[in-house]
């Protein structure tokens, strides 16, 4: 997550403004993904497809996490057959997280009716110690008007191991003497196809174009490998 993000492409919705300057003075967030990385979004890709390809295209987890409803979730079973963005974060974050999630609502909502059925996004917390499922619901509804986006929590060494085995580094968050919150994380969002396995990341600074042009290229592949 970075204190100062890239520009926006778009404006965001209002709730995103007012959300980040509730938030304002009491959580930094911090982007450690490269920078060069983000120029590679953009460029085209031999198969038409705007992501970045894994080094491994890794099954999709379970997870086996506690839902916005304060029930277990099993990622695997209630994403089957569907397209599935997963992103780590925390709602104190005041910049990337809520930059993210407004950017795959827009994207989502631009979407074809058809194709947006089978696309579903996953905000995973990091910071499990404040993101109680009921702060989730209510960060979360900003951003979904009824896209299909759910929030997952639970105990940080789970869900540290479960991002370390996506290829995505995740840090406990610490406060500062000052009081402000840190957490040190990479901030892509994580493409599964409909086949379950890892297809696609999208680094912070992804552009809405570049989201809506794979999501439906990929909703349109098949469920099975």
């Amino acid at each position: 997550m970075v204190a100062t993000s890239q520009a926006r492409r778009t404006s965001q919705p209002m709730a995103v403004l007012t959300l980040a300057v509730l938030l304002a003075g009491s959580t930094a967030c911090a982007d450690r993904t490269p920078g060069m990385r983000a120029a590679a979004v953009g460029e085209r890709r031999s198969d038409g497809l705007h992501g970045i390809s894994p080094a491994t295209p890794a099954p999709k987890p379970a997870l086996d996490l506690t839902g916005t409803d304060g029930r277990p979730f099993d990622l695997r079973a209630t994403t089957a057959g569907l397209v599935t963005l997963v992103y780590f974060g925390y709602t104190h974050c005041r910049d990337v997280c809520p930059a993210t999630m407004a950017d795959l609502a827009q994207a989502m909502g631009e979407l074809d009716p058809a194709v947006r059925a089978r696309v579903r996004v996953v905000f995973v917390s990091t910071d499990p110690a404040r993101d109680t499922p009921a702060v989730l619901a209510a960060w979360l509804h900003h951003f979904d008007p009824g896209f299909g986006f759910y929030g997952l929590t639970g105990p940080f060494a789970q869900v540290r191991a479960q991002a370390q085995a996506l290829g995505v580094d995740v840090e406990q968050p610490r406060t500062r003497a000052d009081g402000v919150v840190e957490q040190n994380q990479e901030a892509d969002v994580l493409a599964f196809g409909r086949d379950g396995r890892l297809a696609l990341r999208y680094p912070p600074g992804t552009q809405i174009t570049d989201y809506i042009h794979d999501l439906q290229v990929l909703a349109a592949q098949g469920a099975t490998p």
